[in-house]
């Protein structure tokens, strides 16, 4: 399981591609996101851990859905793999590996566009309340649509 810590070996990109219990996202690199070395700055990295982690929320749980709901992330580990460089793309696989009271841990790998993993994440988010800013728990309901994404 990648929760403590995704580890290169333990990628499978073939599996991941597979996986209809991945979702996934593509980014453009911008010439912006370079860094003096002349490869993809690591903030950016961050970015696009967030892009697949909103996608894959938000297939989930759309706006609508529930007032008064938002998540929020407490952790996010990111473990550089290799460079990203401009032009091309990254394309960002996420899944949930846990699904608590009211947080879940989500996975993810970067790629590049030769398939080389970049990055492999792991993310924390909570539910919370807009009104009262606390944890809120989730619903049955809203437990099992965690399960057609969950993973390891």
């Amino acid at each position: 399981m990648f929760g403590e810590g995704l580890k290169l070996s333990e990628v499978d990109v073939k599996a991941l591609l597979a996986d209809n219990r991945v979702s996934w996202t593509e980014e453009k690199l911008r010439y912006s996101d370079l860094d003096m070395n002349g490869h993809v700055n690591n903030a950016c990295f961050a970015t696009f851990c967030e892009s697949g982690r909103v996608t894959l929320i938000r297939k989930l749980f759309p706006m609508a859905d529930r007032e008064g709901f938002f998540t929020v992330i407490v952790r996010l580990e990111i473990n550089f793999k290799a460079e990203l460089f401009f032009p091309g793309t990254v394309r960002t696989a996420t899944w949930f590996t846990r699904v608590g009271n009211s947080s879940f841990t989500m996975d993810q790998v970067l790629l590049r566009d030769d398939d080389v993993v970049a990055a492999v994440a792991t993310g924390t988010c909570v539910a919370c309340d807009f009104a009262t800013r606390r944890p809120l728990p989730f619903t049955e309901e809203e437990r099992a649509l965690f399960l057609p994404y969950m993973r390891g």
